[in-house]
């Protein structure tokens, strides 16, 4: 099955680029506000809004209504634009890729076994048998060790005996339900490790060698054969992910019970591997954001208290040597990747991280706080771009209340965040092999995109999910709401108030479009943005061009990167720009479950743009050729001549079986069916391009006006790539 997501990726780029008016000079920040550029240009413009499709962005007080200025007026934050003209910006201009969560992200893939099965369990005698040892998490002074212990497995029929001779009322654990509910059960407000009742003399039988593969194991493992025996025990429950009401093996059907040593071993845990614990038992572990603090889920809430206050936890954990691996509170834990985001992107290019480099060119437009070298010092740079709310125009009414489920995407499913270098489907099947965090080669996919849709998606809500739990309620504006914003701008080089121009505008993209607020995985959102009442002047109090400064933008980035136009970065950039089909970009469904199916049959996350994906699996960073070119009109003689010459000459290529050259046009200022031929690269000369419209002009015998006003009409600015 073919993968399909809301979102895309701009492939991350091994390349940085940082303008040489942007270094650090021993240290210290240039100082882009106190000194002008002797080409700055400073001035205002209105950056126009108007939503395609409905609009939503969280009010300050009432998170369902849409957010209000002061004076009631409906708008969309200013910070929010910053936001969304600045990751265009990043990718654009080569940025840093730095403001990233450096999470370690953790799996539990019983499907597979390269990424998980094979580090938590080996066959031994034709017996699946673990390779996690047991014990006893504590705190100890500033720190946290393990004491190892013994553990066997324990059927839940012997389990509900146990709970009976303990006076247990409704104890089910076949039932779908957490840790934390069986503890409560048993133990009350107790805390578990000084409740008798969870302790039993058992009949246990040793079964695992003291070696596997080589591997020492530190705690021995067994099952539990009988309630009546002379080793003593303590229960310990772990989570019912499903209903097993047959007490089934295809299903989960044991608890365990930890057994103590009589030679103590104790593990020292690493800060490292505590707060990789942490993050994979938090609410948010797979979605945190930068700088949220994490919220323990039920079964570490419950144990934190404890653990809090001087009791131990049961664990299960795997070492490395002589080196704790990882550890968590079911025998088949949520494993961590051994590779963290920002371990990835550093090993890619150190400098996407290395806050002691030069400021890249969003940083330089928009500011940046980051760590001084040295002495620990932070570094503030204000931004030279300021950028108003955006207050809706006119009165417009919010619609009815939305009712709907917002998910929430995990980085650790690695067919849609990790870069994959090859065709898996084509591969022989011995050889297929995602690349996941565990491999040193990982590299994440890119800037995440959310794509503007076509229309609003409705997805239909699961019988089974409970909308007044987890239901998002918010009431948006409608279609068609126009929002104006007030811009300005302070010392800016013409190349960069030109990627200011080519984020808002896409390049002069007549398809692409922008997506703003909440629900955009759903459709909502989608904008047009444009310039009005353009006030910009450079040091000489001259009026400046902004299409020029778009020239500018463009000539310098084809200067600083090489074939910067027809990277996969720009040219996926802009593809993720187009508006597309609901079909094509519905989350995938949990109930069947399409993730594990995708996974099963070897997919990736399509890229929006077919060149992009053959260009990545070929271990290319440019997309192939193609020949065409690219007229771009910036001055109409008269609307009509214009218009004339667009159909006609669409209506001679369509006449051609094999055109020599594709012909797209640019900036028309009307609209016309050049749209699904743009092509977003010149391509050939302009000797060749002047040639094909004069072949065209005397094959049709045009007259002299067409000839006369063609240096005038076009702005040939096709190059060779």
């Amino acid at each position: 099955m073919t993968i399909t997501a809301p979102y895309g990726f701009a492939p991350l780029s091994k390349e940085i680029h940082f303008p040489t008016w942007l270094k650090l000079r021993a240290g210290v920040l240039p100082p882009l506000h106190d000194v002008p550029f002797e080409d700055g240009i400073s001035g205002s413009f209105t950056l126009c809004i108007e939503a395609e499709t409905d609009i939503f962005t969280r009010g300050s007080t009432n998170p369902q209504e849409f957010f209000r200025l002061p004076d009631g007026r409906y708008a969309l934050p200013g910070t929010s634009l910053r936001g969304a003209l600045r990751n265009v910006i990043e990718v654009a201009t080569f940025s840093r890729f730095g403001r990233v969560n450096d999470h370690r992200y953790s799996v539990r893939d019983l499907h597979n076994p390269n990424v998980y099965g094979n580090h938590m369990a080996k066959i031994v005698n034709g017996q699946p048998t673990p390779l996690v040892q047991a014990g006893w998490l504590s705190k100890q002074g500033g720190g946290y060790q393990i004491t190892v212990c013994d553990f066997a497995k324990i059927e839940y029929r012997k389990l509900i005996a146990l709970a009976n001779q303990n006076g247990i009322k409704n104890f089910a654990p076949q039932f779908k339900q957490g840790a934390a509910d069986k503890y409560r059960l048993w133990c009350g407000n107790q805390s578990p490790d000084a409740v008798a009742r969870l302790m039993a003399k058992l009949s246990i039988t040793w079964s695992r060698p003291e070696r596997v593969e080589g591997t020492p194991m530190l705690s021995r493992f067994g099952t539990v054969n009988a309630l009546d025996g002379d080793t003593q025990a303590r229960l310990v429950f772990t989570g019912q992910p499903q209903d097993n009401r047959d007490f089934g093996t295809k299903g989960k059907h044991h608890d365990f019970v930890f057994v103590e040593r009589e030679a103590v071993r104790v593990i020292d845990v690493p800060e490292r591997e505590m707060k990789d614990f942490e993050f994979g038992h938090s609410n948010r572990g797979q979605q945190n954001r930068l700088g949220e603090s994490l919220t323990p889920n039920d079964e570490w809430g419950y144990w934190k208290k404890h653990l809090e206050a001087g009791q131990r936890m049961p664990v299960f954990f795997l070492m490395e040597g002589e080196n704790l691996r990882a550890f968590g509170l079911a025998m088949m834990f949520r494993l961590a990747y051994r590779r963290s985001i920002g371990e990835t992107i550093r090993k890619l290019n150190p400098d996407h991280a290395d806050t002691g480099a030069a400021l890249d060119f969003a940083e330089g437009l928009f500011g940046t706080v980051r760590q001084a070298p040295d002495a620990g010092q932070v570094l503030a740079l204000r931004g030279r771009v300021g950028i108003s709310h955006a207050v809706a125009q006119g009165n417009p009414g919010p619609k009815p209340l939305v009712v709907t489920v917002l998910g929430g995407p995990k980085a650790s499913y690695y067919p849609n965040y990790v870069q994959q270098t090859k065709d898996l489907r084509a591969q022989d099947k011995k050889r297929q092999r995602y690349v996941t965090w565990m491999d040193d080669q990982a590299i994440p996919r890119g800037w995440k995109r959310y794509r503007p849709k076509q229309g609003i998606w409705e997805p239909t809500v699961p019988p089974k999910v409970n909308l007044e739990k987890v239901g998002t309620r918010f009431k948006p504006l409608p279609a068609g709401t126009m929002f104006r914003a007030h811009v300005d701008v302070h010392n800016l080089k013409p190349a960069e108030l030109g990627a200011l121009i080519w984020a808002i505008e896409w390049g002069g993209d007549p398809e692409a479009r922008h997506t703003l607020g909440m629900a955009r995985p759903l459709g909502y959102g989608r904008a047009r943005l444009s310039l009005e009442d353009v006030k910009l002047y450079d040091m000489r109090d001259t009026p400046v061009d902004p299409q020029s400064c778009h020239k500018a933008f463009v000539s310098y980035m084809q200067g600083a990167i090489d074939g910067w136009a027809k990277r996969v970065q720009i040219v996926e950039l802009l593809s993720l720009a187009k508006p597309c089909s609901i079909a094509s970009t519905k989350y995938q469904e949990l109930s069947p479950n399409q993730f594990q199916r995708a996974k099963a049959d070897y997919e990736s996350l399509p890229y929006a743009s077919e060149p992009v994906e053959n260009a990545i699996l070929e271990g290319k960073d440019t997309v192939a050729n193609q020949d065409s070119i690219v007229l771009h009109i910036y001055r109409q003689p008269t609307v009509e001549l214009q218009s004339g010459l667009v159909a006609e000459l669409n209506e001679w290529l369509g006449k051609k079986d094999d055109p020599e050259f594709t012909v797209a046009v640019r900036r028309t200022g009307i609209e016309t069916d050049w749209a699904p031929r743009l092509r977003t690269e010149p391509i050939g000369t302009r000797k060749a391009a002047e040639a094909v419209i004069r072949k065209y002009i005397t094959e049709n015998k045009k007259t002299k006006e067409w000839l006369n006003a063609l240096p005038g009409l076009l702005d040939l600015e096709v190059a060779s790539t």
